[in-house]
């Protein structure tokens, strides 16, 4: 398991931190309660504790992820998914991820838009993009990525 990694200060302290990018499938996969799910929980649970992680999810993949639970009458909130991705900074898509996020349709015509929106992400956050989407391991990606299920 490959995770990019960064230091922080704090205390006068440095830290290796872990820098992770959620796709929305990873997402959805914890809150239908799908395999893989739970490891995005134990992160959130490890967040929580004070662990050096830090969570990133860009506004298309949060979109995504409202839409999705919304379509299948699951009904969730904006403040329920808030509390239920607490600790996760939601990162706008500005233009800088946006061109970024266009180049990777090169990749493959099977990346959506909230896929390369993640990557784009990842690749500016230098994080490691965790996705239940196991099409991404058939991709040469510039930036690592996380299976969350076999």
């Amino acid at each position: 398991m490959e995770f990019w990694m960064s230091f922080s200060q704090k205390s006068g302290k440095r830290r290796r931190v872990i820098n992770i990018v959620l796709d929305s499938a990873a997402v959805l996969a914890m809150i239908q309660g799908e395999p893989g799910g739970e490891r995005i929980e134990a992160l959130l649970d490890s967040l929580e504790l004070g662990a050096d992680v830090q969570m990133a999810i860009s506004s298309v993949n949060w979109c995504e992820v409202l839409t999705r639970t919304q379509r299948d009458n699951r009904g969730m909130t904006a403040e329920e998914l808030t509390a239920a991705l607490s600790g996760v900074e939601l990162v706008p898509f500005g233009k800088a991820a946006a061109e970024l996020a266009a180049s990777y349709a090169q990749v493959d015509r099977a990346l959506s838009l909230g896929d390369r929106a993640c990557l784009a992400l990842a690749k500016i956050r230098h994080a490691t993009a965790w996705t239940a989407d196991r099409v991404w391991a058939q991709f040469k990606l510039d930036i690592p990525v996380e299976l969350i299920r076999p």
